[in-house]
């Protein structure tokens, strides 16, 4: 034995308490990665969206005509069940005709 090892002191065990905040930082630690995953996935989805709307509209995202866009949004709630399905179908096809999307 070194004279490192002989002047070392032996490691105590960690208490059950001890233990439990190691494991509560721990988790926590995890906790606030997750949420800051899941927020920067949404914050993606968001920016998404808004570039395909702008496609749609035929725009770059900053002259979207925000007013018009969710007066549409607001008017789609005063449609028929039929109408709205003709336009989700119209929309699904401009998105796979989209070229460079990514899903």
């Amino acid at each position: 034995m070194s004279d490192n090892d002989k002047n070392r002191k032996p490691r105590t065990e960690k208490s059950i308490n001890q233990k439990i905040a190691s494991a509560q930082m721990r988790l926590n630690r995890l906790k606030t990665k997750e949420k800051y995953l899941s927020k920067s996935a949404e914050t993606r989805l968001k920016i998404i969206l808004g570039a395909e709307v702008a496609k749609a509209v035929g725009c770059k995202v900053d002259e979207v005509d925000k007013e018009l866009i969710l007066g549409l949004i607001l008017q789609s709630s005063n449609i028929s069940i039929e109408d709205k399905a003709r336009l989700k179908l119209r929309g699904k096809r401009f998105l796979e005709d989209m070229v460079g999307r990514q899903k």
